[in-house]
Parts: structure tokens; sequence; C-alpha cells
């Protein structure tokens, strides 16, 4: 998707248009709407109708498919109306407006808006607090613009929401949204430039696509960054914290691409798109929807081919109906640090969808899919367990499932990895292409099975990731400590694990503590961890004696 900035502001230095460009692709931004020097009758900084032209033909030419031309005007400077169309003419797409010392409402204005929405081109409004150094907030209240309601053909934008009057402005387009699904009426747009302080940015977002109104056409990102200095972290952050907010709401991946690409440029009249729009019912926030409806059905069916334990129903049915999950999510871009593990739980089980679609393409076994996927279930049961209620996390570890790059074939698992020690020996650098060796907790660690396990794998691979060079199978486990065998019998499944892996390095880890016990068992808690059967028992007493255990790093060739 091609992300446009709707809100740019070139000053009075010189235009670097290849630069700019080359600082939104930083940020992930195609282009944009970049606005003129503002005119003369702002202040002694402004500049004449001709200096605006000439600007924004610097910043624009040649490269009209990404940079769009806003002239800013003033409804009172001189020759007004012809430069309107004289700027039509000479390819301005918009105009913008900030009332400093007028009410949008009074005569002058009202008449330069006809005479604009008589030439197809849109504005953008300055709306909210007006930081202009005088006293001029009071001609940006959004219901001053209630009077632009009889304007045929007009499209206009509320810069900033009219923050702190949101409220306000939210309540403005539900009466224009009214009048223009029963009549021909000018049509209002929201520009979500930030204004906004961070502290307020979630509430705005919230009653912004919760309100019930159809707001899903008419809103557009934009950053009120300097087109002379476009510092692409800005708008970067803003997307960053805008697309954490809609995943939490459940904005739909259809509202964020209207959003971030297609309103804008349907407000520019770029495109010509019908839009069929809900018309507003008083006091009913169920008018409109910005989820995409089928998620909630598509995270239900994944929760029951998974088998999920029956005494999980009455808490998921529940989460299901109260916590949103937008289909905009995926593994790479999902917030793996989420505390919220109900929300944790539908969002992964939501990604199982676009994962049996990855597997589907890379012709993989759907009975591959399931058992992979198995580990939801693991994980869910173990987090449960220690939180008391329904809860998934681990979530670094599963992302390498929902990414495909990690399987389950047969006993173990095997990922798409980077060797993490050097081997010189064999000839394994640190960063060599790898294919990892997990072990699930699925019952007995039956070399046989794991022989079996690692077959299937050396075929899979092969087949399905050909372009994936390897030349070893890597494990990094608490199962390749060595120094187990002083708590282990000689016929144990362990230590037959460990026989397949050539061990070349052992780190000091406890996470035996971890696999053996609960997964929050430290040192400083086992004692008063229950011992399930003998083994658990000698490593409970090792540990209490100070026992020092390992992590090993195994590796099998390849063939």
């Amino acid at each position: 998707m091609k992300i446009f900035d709707g809100h740019i502001h070139a000053r009075r230095g010189e235009a670097d248009p290849e630069g700019m460009i080359h600082n939104m692709d930083k940020a992930g931004i195609y282009g944009g709407c970049v606005f003129s020097n503002q005119p003369a009758r702002y202040g002694e900084n402004g500049s004449t109708f001709e200096e605006r032209m000439e600007q924004l033909n610097a910043w624009t030419k040649g490269c009209e498919d990404r940079l769009f031309p806003v002239l800013w005007i003033h409804p009172y400077e001189e020759d007004i109306i012809e430069h309107i169309h004289e700027a039509v003419d000479r390819g301005v797409c918009a105009f913008k407006i900030i009332c400093n010392d007028f009410y949008i409402c009074d005569e002058q204005p009202m008449a330069v808006l006809r005479e604009i929405a008589g030439t197809g081109k849109p504005v953008f409004f300055h709306s909210g607090i007006l930081w202009d150094s005088s006293v001029s907030s009071q001609y940006n209240r959004p219901l001053n613009w209630e009077a632009l309601m009889g304007i045929e053909g007009l499209r206009f934008s509320m810069g900033h929401c009219s923050w702190p009057w949101t409220d306000e402005c939210i309540a403005l387009y539900g009466e224009f949204l009214n009048a223009l699904t029963t009549r021909n009426a000018a049509e209002m747009f929201f520009d979500i430039t930030p204004g906004t302080p961070e502290v307020y940015r979630e509430e705005l977002l919230r009653r912004l696509y919760n309100c019930g109104y159809d707001v899903g056409d008419n809103v557009f990102f934009g950053s009120d960054a300097s087109a002379d200095d476009y510092k692409s972290q800005w708008p970067k952050k803003w997307l960053e914290i805008d697309g954490k907010i809609m995943d939490r709401l459940g904005v739909s991946k259809a509202n964020r691409q209207k959003l971030y690409h297609h309103n804008l440029l349907r407000f520019l009249g770029k495109t010509q798109v019908a839009v069929n729009q809900v018309p507003p019912v008083p006091d009913n926030a169920g008018g409109w929807v910005c989820t995409n409806e089928q998620v909630p059905e598509i995270i239900g069916s994944w929760y029951k081919e998974l088998k999920f334990p029956g005494i999980y129903d009455g808490d998921f049915h529940d989460a299901l109906k109260n916590i949103k999950i937008s289909d905009a999510i995926t593994a790479q871009n999902y917030n793996i640090f989420e505390q919220d593990g109900r929300r944790n739980l539908l969002s992964f089980l939501y990604l199982c969808e676009n994962l049996e679609q990855y597997y589907q393409e890379k012709g993989i076994d759907r009975q591959i899919l399931l058992d992979t996927l198995h580990d939801l279930v693991i994980w869910t049961n173990i987090w449960t367990d220690l939180t008391g209620r329904l809860c998934l996390r681990e979530l670094g570890w599963l992302q390498m499932h929902m990414s495909g790059k990690l399987f389950r074939l047969g006993r173990l698992q095997f990922a798409l990895g980077e060797a993490h020690y050097a081997v010189p020996e064999r000839g394994l650098k640190k960063g060599d292409n790898v294919i990892e060796v997990h072990i699930p907790e699925v019952g007995p660690l039956d070399r046989e099975a794991c022989e079996q396990s690692l077959a299937m794998a050396r075929e899979f691979f092969a087949k399905h990731f050909p372009e994936f060079e390897y030349q070893y199978f890597t494990c990094h486990s608490w199962l390749l400590d060595t120094s187990l065998e002083e708590l282990l019998s000689e016929n144990s499944n362990i230590l037959k694990f460990q026989d397949m892996f050539e061990i070349v390095e052992q780190d000091v880890s406890d996470d035996i503590l971890k696999y053996v016990f609960t997964w929050n068992t430290v040192r400083d808690t086992v004692r008063h961890k229950v011992a399930a059967s003998g083994f658990a028992e000698r490593v409970k007493k090792a540990a209490l004696s100070g026992f020092e255990f390992h992590a090993g790093y195994g590796i099998i060739k390849k063939a």
C-alpha cells in the first residue's frame, strides 16, 4: 500500500523534492500534499501569490504522481477570486485556509468557498486550537463550519480533528453526513494530522472509529511535517502509534487502506470512486462499525479446529465478544510485549488464517499446519495455569510459527535459522544458514521418532525451501546438557537424544527448571515446586545443592 501524507508545509527554504522524497521513503511514505508558504496577508513571513505558485511548482513539478500542490490562501487577499482560477489552471490540486482573523461563516470567506466549489477542488482547513501567538482560536471552533453545509459540491477537511474540540468535530461530521445522504451538500473529511498530544491520541481515534457514524471514507492521515526538512522519524512515529491504537480498536485492513491511501486521492479528485455511506442514526453507536465482521467467526473456527480444552470455552467466548481484533495484524508487526493474554490468543488464532494461505501457496500438507499450531494450545495451557485466567504469551517464540519459519514434523520442530556459534573444525561459521531443532512438549522423547523427524525435515526443506542452503541442523537446549548424565540412567531418552548430536558448546543456564517444573521457576523458588517424577526430584535436589546446569549447543550434518 502506498501511504500518503496529506499535510506537509513548505516554508521559505530552497525546494528539494528529491531530498524530501528520499526522507519520505525512509518513513514508508510514498507521497503527499505540499502546502505553499502562507500568504502575505498572514504576516511578514508571508509570500505573494506568484511567489507561492513558483514555490509549489519547484516542489512538485516532475513528481505529480507523488507530490500534490496545495495553495495556501486568505479569503481577503487582493484579487482572490482571479487567483483561485489561475491557480487551478496552473495545476493546483487544492487550497489551504487558516481562519486567523475571520470566521469561516463570514460573507467573504463563504463567497470564496462557493467559487472554489465550482472548480471542483477541495479545501484543507486548520481547525481547533491555533498556535499563532494571537487571540485566534475562537475562529476555529468546529461549529463555525456548520454554515458550509449548503455549499453544494464543496469538499473540505478539518485539520487535527479540531483538537481539543474533537467531540464537537465528530458531532459536526454527523450533521454533514446526514445532509450528504439526504440531499446535495458539502462533504466533510477528517484530517488526523497530529495536534492531539500523544496522551489524547487513543481517545480521539476510539471516538472517531466507534461513534457509529460512517467515517471510513472520510478520514485521511497527515503529519504536519516540513517539506524543507522532512524528518522521517516524525511520520514514522505517528504511523506506529496509530497502528497500535487501531489494532486495539480492531480497525479493518480496508479502512486503513482508505485512511492512508484511497481517501486522500478521492478528496483531491484524483480518483472518482462512488461511496455508499450509511446514514447516521441519532444515539445509535451501532450504525457503522470499523471492524471486519468476519474476524470473530474466523477466530472461533480455529479455536474449534485446534481443539482447545473445553474448560476455556466460557472465557474464550467472553473475550471474543468484547475484544476487537483487526484483520490488518500480521505476525511480523504484532506487539510481542502485549500483556493482554486474551487479546494475544484471539490475535494469534486469527493469524492462523493467513498462515494457512501461506502453507497452501507453498504446497505444505495441512496436517503439518495443524501439528505446528498445536503449540498455541500448549502455551495457552502453560500461561493460563500461571496467571489463573485465559492467557497466551511467549509471543516471540510463537511469532516464528506464525511467520512460516518453524514447522513441526513428527516428534520435533524445525526452524529456518542462523548458527549461534562458529564451529571452525566443521566449516560452520556464526550466522550461517542452519535448520534449528526444537523439542515440543508432546510426549516421550523417543530416539527413533526423533530420527524419523530428521529424515522428514531433510525431505521437507529440500522440497518446500530449496533456496535455503544449509549444511547443519543445530539444537540449543537444556536437553543437551552433558552434566545431566549424573542425574539420569544410562537408558534415558534424554541421553539417547544427546547422542544424536555433536555437542560443541555448553552455556551455564537454569532453563531446565522452567521445563521440568513451571515456566516461572527459578532457583529461589524451586524448593516450593512439586516434583512430579523421579527425574524432577533429582533436578530439584541438584538445584538446591548448587548444581550447575547448562544449555548445550549441538550440531548434526545435513547428510
